[in-house]
């Protein structure tokens, strides 16, 4: 039993920490606020949206009550106030869903292959036969939780930090 609270407490601690900085750009006032930027930690991905359709990104520098500096390329880009119609904290997916999701599809090929190629063999020889499967299922983990990672860390999220 206390095992088990262990093993939840865990999650929830990595929930947390995976969930931080969504929550960080989340909190504050109300997304109608202009001052609600200046929650937003300097050098933290944007992406502004324009009145014109028009879509910037970069990082955030400061805020005024006209303006809203970020640099883009290195080069710093101011947008007044009045062109903007909404503002997104461009935050990077974590990979780590997807590669516990790609462990667990590994480790269960892996284990099933392993398994169908000793169960036809009649051989006499079960402890080899054993660790061959348990062996696959490693190497299919491995595998599983590599690709997994590259696919879960491709992608970013838009937290909506202020809309006009």
């Amino acid at each position: 039993m206390a095992i088990s609270k262990r093993v939840a407490l865990v999650i929830a601690q990595i929930a947390v920490m995976i969930l931080s900085p969504l929550i960080s750009l989340a909190q504050g006032t109300s997304t109608k606020d202009w001052f609600s930027l200046r929650n937003i930690t300097p050098d933290t991905r944007i992406s502004v949206k324009l009145k014109t359709g028009k879509t910037v990104e970069g990082n955030f520098k400061s805020v005024s009550d006209s303006s809203l500096t970020l640099s883009n390329k290195n080069a710093p880009l101011e947008v007044k106030r009045e062109e903007v119609a909404s503002v997104y904290g461009v935050i990077k997916k974590s990979a780590t869903k997807a590669t516990l999701i790609g462990l667990g599809l590994g480790a269960g090929a892996g284990a099933g292959i392993g398994a169908a190629a000793s169960a036809s063999d009649d051989s006499g020889f079960e402890k080899v036969d054993h660790a061959a499967t348990a062996g696959l299922a490693v190497a299919g983990a491995v595998a599983g939780a590599v690709a997994g990672y590259f696919v879960g860390r491709s992608g970013s999220k838009r937290v909506l930090v202020f809309e006009q």
